[in-house]
């Protein structure tokens, strides 16, 4: 296996698809790693992860992180998971739904491999999870990803052909080389 990106690089992709994908949902969605009405239920900030923990060696990882979706208005999480799953379709992103009544899963892969899924749970609360493409193991892990990834002030007129190899919305921390 020969991973290309730094995983400063992967986690800077998958932040920019998290950003398109809270793109298509309504204005004031946030991803959080705490739900402000599940306190108990903080999520961590992301893990690095061996691509194949059954090899001897490990040359390449996978860095993995979820979030809580906050909806705005409150209480409408639910109607969220079809919004984020016909906005992956839209995209051209294969997607793949375990069931139609909750607790629901769907699950989508980029066209450079990027995986994210989108869970719902028995209560509604939805979570949305990325993982990113392998990575040299000790590569420059860069910023680590907000706790809070807000809706950017301007949108694309069609977040269906956006491109993600500008550097428009760079992860927080990042310099922009505009």
């Amino acid at each position: 296996m020969n991973p290309e990106p730094t995983q400063a690089a992967a986690r800077e992709q998958l932040y920019r698809y998290f950003l398109r994908t809270l793109r298509a949902l309504p204005a004031g969605s946030v991803l959080a790693l705490s739900h402000p009405e599940l306190p108990q239920a903080r999520l961590h900030s992301g893990v690095a992860l061996p691509v194949d923990d059954s090899a001897a060696e490990v040359d390449a990882e996978f860095f993995d992180i979820a979030y809580w979706l906050v909806a705005a208005p409150p209480r409408t999480e639910s109607d969220y998971f079809d919004l984020i799953v016909r906005s992956w379709q839209r995209f051209g992103w294969p997607t793949r739904t375990d069931r139609d009544s909750r607790p629901r899963a769907a699950y989508t892969r980029t066209p450079d491999h990027v995986g994210l899924s989108v869970r719902e749970s028995v209560d509604g609360f939805v979570s949305l999870s990325g993982s990113t493409v392998p990575f040299a193991v000790g590569s420059p892990a860069g910023p680590p990803l907000p706790e809070l990834i807000e809706q950017p002030l301007t949108a694309p007129k069609d977040p269906a052909t956006e491109t993600l190899g500008s550097a428009e919305d760079p992860l927080p921390g990042r310099v922009d080389p505009r």
